[in-house]
């Protein structure tokens, strides 16, 4: 996975001083944003400054309808009446319908929430697109019980009325520790208890359907180990992360949809002039390789690591391999040929983060690893 980290230590894929000019025939589009509230154990006066910077940039996109809040809204210990007061007052200064889809910080006072906002988990239909927010905190990352029973008579009565589907919550909740996302790092884990049931009973309810469905998460960029963005999709299903807090990599994404319901991102970062420093989000497609027999993605363990480090391909790899350092030099380069899994002694290495790029044809995968 190519992160922000990664594209810190290289060349933008991008120069334009402008993000890609909107379609003509966009139908509307829509913002999601995470972590709103901004550095952690920082208690804003509303929320994060450098988010609030863009609202001049959002207001100025008429086609922009609509926004959300992808959860930790308020800092953590801060779910107060007045933390909130000051988000409604950002909110209302935006002039835009903005939607909540909570996390667990905003979850420390669930009465207080609930007798201001209602429900956590709700849906509603907007220009022929189905918007599904769920709540994961009261189930430990599952959906489970009423919300549960709410999800499928909300699917089944809509599905074959609608075009899109959008489904929008808090946390990651298509990360496990044995798929592909397994090296996707998430501000936390706050309150999980494993195994959830996304893969076995919520992913199916989608992966069924004939409608597009893109499923948008918000627990990232707050913390220096955790990605600032992430970017799949395979069959109708795509998965988009996003997140702020932590500095240089903080952003925000505009979905975009055209009058044939296609959809379009725009990545936008919060902390330099050019608006789309980080490229296009859908470059960072996790999955990129899936359909190359010779490239079908790494594995790192352990994770963190102190003497070595074990890089495992999951089918034979051909290519490069090559480990940055946190300041982008350089300082390991191997060449593998018809390999599965390769030992690296990193016992001279110092503490810190390092970048594990895999590299094959026009291929590539970044891994982070942390040396202990």
């Amino acid at each position: 996975m190519k992160t922000f980290r990664h594209i810190l230590f290289f060349a933008m894929l991008f120069s334009v001083n402008l993000l890609i000019a909107q379609n003509k025939s966009n139908l509307y589009s829509f913002f999601i944003a995470g972590h709103t509230s901004g550095k952690p154990g920082v208690n804003n006066i509303g929320l994060h400054p450098a988010f609030k910077d863009k609202f001049g940039y959002v207001k100025s996109r008429e086609e922009i309808k609509m926004g959300f809040l992808l959860g930790d809204i308020v800092v953590q210990g801060g779910a107060t009446a007045q933390d909130w007061d000051e988000v409604d007052a950002d909110i209302d200064s935006l002039g835009l319908p903005v939607y909540f889809a909570v996390g667990n910080h905003d979850m420390e006072n669930r009465p207080l929430f609930e007798s201001r906002y209602g429900s956590t988990y709700y849906s509603f239909v907007y220009q022929n697109d189905l918007f599904i927010v769920l709540d994961p905190n009261i189930d430990g990352w599952s959906i489970k019980g009423e919300q549960l029973e709410f999800l499928e008579n909300v699917v089944d009565s809509s599905y074959q009325n609608v075009d899109n589907i959008f489904v929008l919550f808090h946390q990651l909740l298509w990360w496990t520790s044995d798929n592909i996302y397994a090296n996707i790092e998430p501000n936390s884990f706050a309150g999980i208890v494993l195994p959830t049931n996304f893969w076995t009973v919520i992913e199916p309810i989608f992966h069924q359907l004939p409608n597009r469905v893109i499923m948008c998460a918000g627990d990232m960029g707050a913390t220096s180990w955790s990605d600032n963005f992430m970017y799949d999709n395979y069959d109708n299903i795509s998965f988009v992360g996003t997140g702020m807090g932590d500095g240089d990599g903080d952003n925000f994404i505009v979905l975009n949809i055209a009058d044939d319901k296609s959809i379009s991102y725009d990545l936008v970062c919060l902390n330099d002039t050019v608006l789309n420093c980080f490229g296009d989000l859908t470059e960072y497609r996790i999955s990129n390789s899936i359909n190359d027999n010779n490239f079908k993605g790494i594995f790192l363990y352990p994770n963190p690591a102190t003497k070595q480090v074990t890089v495992t391909f999951l089918t034979d790899f051909s290519g490069n391999i090559y480990i940055f350092d946190i300041t982008g030099h350089m300082i390991f380069e191997k060449q593998l040929k018809n390999i599965k899994s390769q030992v690296f002694n990193i016992s001279n290495f110092p503490k810190g983060l390092y970048l594990i790029e895999a590299v094959s044809g026009n291929h590539q995968i970044t891994r982070k690893l942390r040396v202990e």
